[in-house]
């Protein structure tokens, strides 16, 4: 029965990626009247380090459930300051269904954070505009991080390290941050993935006999180095 369940499942898959047809649209940036154009600039390191000559493309994503239509709007390169142009002509189906996404090439991941998370939100995207999207890609670096008296939690209390990694001001951001909960059931140490290059807020929220305590430090560390911080449970500064 499992066997048979698990063999629809796959043959449910196989059919919903077959009815996901993808189009190339790409004669639209030839458009001379009623353009979309979106410019802007990938950089890394806190916004000062161009990435250069990385591919950027633009497509209209309209599907559900594996089905439906993704059409390739614009593609272009970086140039050695990092700025890109990009300019399309938005269908009429387009302009009701669907939405419009932006992807960069995927970088690699040893070097950065998250690089999976390559895509840049243009919504929303309308004709004969003009829109500016500059968007930081952090740098990859270390956070070995101690909670001593761990042991000391009780029910009730609570505890988190959420760590905010500062985007810089008019750009967008891969990743922004992530939170990190822990308890007398939780391994007192992790190794962490942090934004490198740029300030990383460590933001302590404590719940110690029904008090609940927060407090801020910022660091900063460069790429492919390890900061090593430790936090008492019980004790705020």
């Amino acid at each position: 029965m499992k066997l048979k369940f698990g063999i629809f499942v796959l043959l449910l898959t196989l059919s919903f990626q077959s009815c996901t047809k993808e189009e190339d649209d790409l004669i639209s940036q030839n458009c001379e009247t009623d353009c979309t154009e979106i410019i802007g600039r990938l950089m890394t390191d806190n916004g000062n380090v161009p990435i250069v000559n990385h591919t950027i493309t633009v497509i209209w994503d309209n599907t559900n459930f594996g089905s439906g239509i993704v059409r390739t709007k614009a593609t272009t390169k970086t140039d050695n300051n990092g700025e890109f142009q990009l300019k399309f002509f938005i269908r009429d189906d387009e302009l009701t269904d669907g939405i419009h996404r932006m992807y960069y090439e995927k970088l690699d991941e040893n070097e950065f954070l998250r690089a999976d998370l390559n895509g840049i939100s243009i919504f929303p995207t309308i004709r004969d505009t003009t829109m500016t999207r500059n968007h930081n890609i952090p740098k990859k670096a270390f956070l070995d991080l101690t909670i001593s008296n761990l042991e000391d939690f009780q029910q009730g209390d609570y505890f988190s390290t959420n760590l905010n990694f500062l985007n810089p001001i008019g750009f967008s951001q891969s990743i922004d941050g992530a939170i990190h909960p822990w308890s007398n059931e939780s391994e007192n140490n992790r190794l962490i993935e942090i934004a490198a290059n740029q300030p990383v807020i460590i933001e302590i929220v404590r719940k110690i006999n029904g008090e609940y305590v927060r407090e801020n430090d910022t660091i900063l560390v460069r790429e492919g180095n390890t900061s090593n911080y430790t936090i008492d449970f019980n004790n705020s500064n």
